[in-house]
Formats: C-alpha cells, structure tokens, sequence
C-alpha cells in the first residue's frame, strides 16, 4: 500500500497514519516512519486517550538521536497500518522531544517490507506473507 509523505514545518516527511486501540474504539494517530528507531514510541497523551494508564506498561530506557536515554512505558496494543491489524509493543513517553510520534522496527517492520520513494514522496507497506 502507497501512502503519501504528509508535510510538516514546510517539510514533506514519512508521516502516515496509524490506528491504535487501547479501550473499545480504534484511534487514528499521525506517526514518522523511521527505518532506524528499534521501537515505536508516542507521547504519552496518547496513552490517556488510548485509556491506557501509562505506568502499567513495562517501565525500558530507548536511546533517543541525540544519545539521550528516554524512559518509555512499553504497552501490547492493536495496531492498524496499511489495511493490517496485529498486536505490537508500542512504547509511550512523556520525554518524545520531537514534534511526532515515530513508528519504530520492532513488530512493525518484520510484518512488512517498507520502501521509501523519496522523489514520489511516498512511502510503501507491502504486507509479508504469514508462514
């Protein structure tokens, strides 16, 4: 599945969306695809609307780009992406010093081959076949 760059701060940026589900509904969130961050990680506001209580989530340190360490809260939620629902470890955090939430490696990237199109401005999902 093809899905378009979004712009940000002038930028077009891999920022696609991502359906998470905490309670009983599925929440539509904005995330950056990001090839090299291990795990997905987002703000821990998300969590709250996800009800999800933050602290209950395996307590892990993610070095961050600027070789910082954060703490995240590591949480096993539904996860949509690309016409695709499983279950993933998505990290939530109150020290997310960028501007998005990030859609990191772990149970994301082993479920698909990811390709981006940089002069296309779009980045692909192409679902791996179960064995």
């Amino acid at each position: 599945m093809k899905l378009p760059y979004l712009k940000f701060r002038d930028r077009f940026l891999p920022i696609v969306s991502i359906w998470l589900k905490g309670g009983e509904e599925r929440v539509e969130f904005k995330a950056f695809v990001d090839s090299g961050a291990g795990y997905s990680i987002f703000k821990a506001e998300m969590a709250e609307i996800l009800e999800l209580r933050l602290e209950d989530g395996k307590e892990s340190y993610v070095t961050v780009g600027d070789g910082s360490l954060i703490k995240v809260y590591i949480h096993n939620v539904r996860v949509r992406i690309a016409d695709k629902e499983f279950e993933a470890a998505v990290g939530f955090s109150r020290h997310l010093g960028i501007g998005f939430n990030i859609i990191g490696r772990l149970d994301i990237f082993d479920r698909f081959t990811v390709c981006f199109d940089e002069s296309e401005k779009i980045v692909e999902f192409y679902p791996r076949t179960e064995e």
